[in-house]
């Protein structure tokens, strides 16, 4: 709340509209709506990402993780192929990877590494995703999950696979470590 009051002039329908990111949800864009409606009145375009109740979107939560996987199948489509089969690792397991990795799995895709801030697993017969949600639900991790062992969380961008899907911070790929990478393609999130 203080945060908004001290930049409620800079942001706005017609300037700049904040929208969830690492580190905020739904919650936190209700409460710079709140607050930046103190100063503007009500103004419920100000956010995206805020509670259906206050003008959300239905499936804003999933339209990144979404999005990554649309791409990725238009992408296919071009060359004939489909994500059943093809193997993926996802770097970021927040929101956006986890719509990915559900969405992959569902889709026949084995995704065969993930990474969160926890660390990084790998299983080269594809990881079971639904247990795995339950798992990081329950635990709040992803390296004590039983179906994969632990990996370097550095070795995954560089991991044996099909597809490369960074859902974490920019810049990770770079001059240092592009020339490594071994996935056919890279679907940026």
């Amino acid at each position: 709340r203080v945060f908004t009051q001290k930049i409620h002039d800079l942001i706005g329908v017609q300037r700049d509209v904040p929208a969830p990111d690492m580190g905020t949800n739904a919650q936190t864009m209700a409460w710079i709506l709140d607050e930046y409606s103190k100063f503007h009145g009500h103004s419920p375009a100000v956010v995206t990402g805020k509670p259906i109740d206050l003008g959300g979107s239905l499936g804003r939560e999933a339209a990144t993780g979404l999005g990554v996987i649309f791409a990725t199948e238009a992408l296919f489509a071009e060359y004939g192929m489909s994500i059943s089969g093809m193997t993926f690792a996802i770097q970021g397991f927040g929101n956006v990877g986890t719509w990915a990795a559900k969405s992959i799995y569902d889709r026949g895709g084995k995704v065969v590494a993930v990474s969160d801030i926890s660390g990084a697993i790998t299983n080269p017969n594809g990881i079971d995703i639904p247990a795995l949600l339950k798992h990081k639900e329950s635990n709040g991790n992803l390296t004590e999950f039983s179906g994969a062992d632990a990996m370097d969380p550095n070795d995954l961008l560089v991991h044996e696979c099909d597809v490369l899907i960074p859902c974490a911070l920019g810049g990770v790929l770079n001059k240092e470590n592009a020339a490594d990478v071994k996935a056919k393609y890279i679907i940026e999130a």
